[in-house]
């Protein structure tokens, strides 16, 4: 098996759906830990101008985006499969909507105060206000929700997620973990 390279920080949520993945899959990897915001002189050297965690080397291959990367590491080792054809063509929609609509509904919601307290556990005033404008920087010209919106639309989420498992399924589609399991995973984690 080629090298896996997995650049990424711990408090990641995208990082956290390819460690998920990779662990699923019984693959080794290796860890390269990144900075959590600008300057990354060498990230972005790396990745040609892309600034975003995580990212997948193999080689002198590098996939800057965890839907191709789950599909590098499916090929890879398709065996359990990721993709499972039980799954049916809906686990690819609940990967895409939680990996934007969930994600994004989750972030105002976390980044209340007490959710910053506990992520950002001990961290200085200034690299909390640094963070922040780094992460607007990134986000610049996005519509974000209110908190109250996100709260209400959470509820909603939850309760279509939860009715997915509550004939007793194991996991959101079946019988078998899919993409769209690690997806909502690394929403809400």
């Amino acid at each position: 098996m080629t090298d896996l390279i997995l650049h990424h920080y711990d408090g990641s949520p995208f990082s956290e759906k390819v460690r998920l993945i990779l662990g699923f899959k019984g693959l080794a990897w290796k860890s390269v830990k990144v900075p959590v915001m600008l300057p990354k002189p060498d990230v972005v050297a790396l990745t040609g101008g892309y600034r975003r965690t995580p990212f997948l080397q193999i080689g002198a291959d590098i996939w800057c985006d965890t839907a191709l990367m789950a599909r590098v590491i499916d090929a890879l080792a398709p065996k359990p499969p990721l993709y499972p054809h039980a799954a049916g063509e809906l686990q690819h929609l609940v990967a895409q909507w939680a990996d934007s609509t969930l994600f994004w509904t989750a972030i105002p919601y976390t980044m209340q105060p007490a959710g910053v307290a506990h992520i950002f556990e001990g961290a200085p005033p200034e690299f909390l206000k640094a963070f922040g404008a780094d992460r607007a920087a990134m986000t610049a010209g996005m519509r974000r929700i209110t908190t109250a919106d996100a709260s209400v639309q959470l509820q909603g989420y939850f309760g279509w997620l939860e009715s997915q498992v509550a004939d007793g399924r194991p996991f959101l589609m079946g019988a078998q973990p899919c993409i769209a399991d690690f997806s909502v995973a690394q929403s809400l984690w």
